[in-house]
């Protein structure tokens, strides 16, 4: 009888061991990875919080992003809630989720799905969403990811290429560099080329900005033929990521030392390096007796806004709005936005415009991809290559 019972509890305890092992393994320690506690509130169902930032001057208080890591999930369905989704922005809330926010998943952190098993409690700001994984680990985050990794593997190919060349023009509190890349035809002179400086990624969480200015470069260090035309009207400027340890550390919006990048532009009393250095940039180049056409800072509403948006301060741009919009969906805001870097470009008599994208889809359209970003990122160059021609 001994025997029987020694080898019952034994198997008991394979059993619990085998229960142990199949827990899920939630982490963010990596590149962009950022989530608060995720507690299991019964089998395979946990909730919690996303990561909260809580900007310099208290104005701001924004936590939709999140990006972490599941392991031992495959063949389960496993449900994530987060709870307290209502923060602050410029002194008034801000909600950023709908019933019609749909998260990414990836085996792989390159192929992305969309998670369609969503629920928002708009009384209790709470998000929920539930996918069946068939494999294991799986990168789960709020919308595609840009981590920093991928901008070092963009500078890494440009680097290749002949048409540019890469210029680092300031180094954040971290250590990361900020990198101007300049592509240009070198055989074409510069009195006969408009000069268009172009910024991404001010803003740590809006990584769609990312996809569509690396989506540019990669159009205009390309064999094809409008890209040459580009190459030989043009002088292109890009930044493709002002914020390289805000994108790190995975927060929302801000840099590591919680300031908006894009809200000190215009405000001497406050200093970041990231900002510092493009101001540096463009007055020496202003200096040298040469121009600036066109100034353009890419960012994208959360998975709110349905729509992308092109927001100037006056009628100038409209007719470059127009042209874009041949290649890609836009809409046209005339706003003034005093602080932000178009407000500073703008304040020295230079076209300048924002460039808001969707996370989500264009009106009740299918769901935007990293494609689409790309997409965007070359029609723009081929709009203004018209806009310029005409």
């Amino acid at each position: 009888m001994k025997k029987y019972q020694g080898l019952f509890l034994f198997g008991i305890a394979l059993w619990l061991i085998s229960c142990a092992e199949r827990g899920v393994e939630l982490s963010a320690d990596f590149d962009k990875g950022s989530i608060g506690s995720l507690v299991e509130i019964k089998p395979g169902h946990f909730r919690g919080n996303s990561r909260h930032w809580l900007k310099r001057d208290s104005i701001g208080d924004q936590y939709y992003w999140f990006y972490f890591k599941a392991d031992k999930v495959k063949d389960r369905s496993v449900t994530f809630e987060l709870e307290h989704l209502i923060g602050v922005y410029r002194e008034t809330p801000h909600i950023v989720y709908t019933d019609y926010t749909q998260p990414v998943f990836s085996y792989d952190q390159d192929t992305w799905h969309r998670i369609t098993d969503v629920h928002y409690d708009s009384a209790n700001y709470t998000f929920r969403f539930t996918q069946q994984f068939s494999d294991a680990p799986v990168w789960i985050a709020y919308a595609h990811p840009y981590p920093y990794s991928r901008l070092l593997s963009l500078i890494d190919q440009v680097r290749e290429s002949d048409y540019a060349s890469i210029n680092t023009i300031a180094w954040t509190k971290e250590g990361r560099e900020v990198f101007l890349v300049h592509i240009t035809d070198k055989e074409v002179p510069e009195a006969d080329k408009k000069n268009v400086l172009i910024l991404a990624l001010q803003h740590a969480g809006e990584d769609a900005g990312g996809f569509m200015a690396e989506g540019m470069v990669s159009f205009l260090t390309s064999d094809k033929e409008m890209a040459a035309q580009s190459r030989k009207k043009f002088n292109y400027f890009i930044v493709p990521m002002m914020n390289p340890d805000g994108v790190y550390n995975g927060t929302s919006r801000y840099n590591m030392e919680m300031e908006d990048l894009n809200n000190i532009w215009m405000n001497d009393e406050k200093t970041q390096p990231e900002v510092t250095g493009v101001k540096h940039w463009a007055t020496a180049w202003l200096n040298q007796g040469n121009e600036l056409d066109l100034f353009i800072d890419i960012h994208n509403h959360t998975q709110f806004h349905q729509y992308n948006v092109f927001i100037f301060q006056d009628n100038t741009l409209d007719p470059l709005a127009d042209v874009m919009e041949k290649y890609w969906p836009i809409r046209i805001w005339h706003s003034e936005f005093r602080g932000s870097s178009c407000s500073y470009f703008y304040s020295m008599g230079i076209p300048s415009g924002t460039i808001e994208l969707s996370q989500s889809r264009i009106s009740e359209g299918t769901y935007l991809t990293v494609g689409d970003y790309h997409a965007y990122g070359e029609g723009a160059a081929i709009a203004l290559l018209e806009y310029f021609t005409e």
